[in-house]
């Protein structure tokens, strides 16, 4: 198993500054862990 790490960054307009998440992820399907931070990740960035 091999780490996985993650980082996605967002840019937060009504601050004016960038959101930094990172996620590292160890699991025996690490594309579907991907997939799961991914899809949380879509589900938290607020659209203006």
């Amino acid at each position: 198993m091999h780490p996985l790490s993650i980082q996605i960054i967002t840019r937060d307009n009504s601050r004016q500054k960038e959101v930094q998440q990172q996620y590292i992820v160890q699991a025996r399907h690490p594309r579907w862990e991907m997939l799961k931070i991914f899809w949380h990740a879509f589900w938290h960035v607020k659209f203006r």
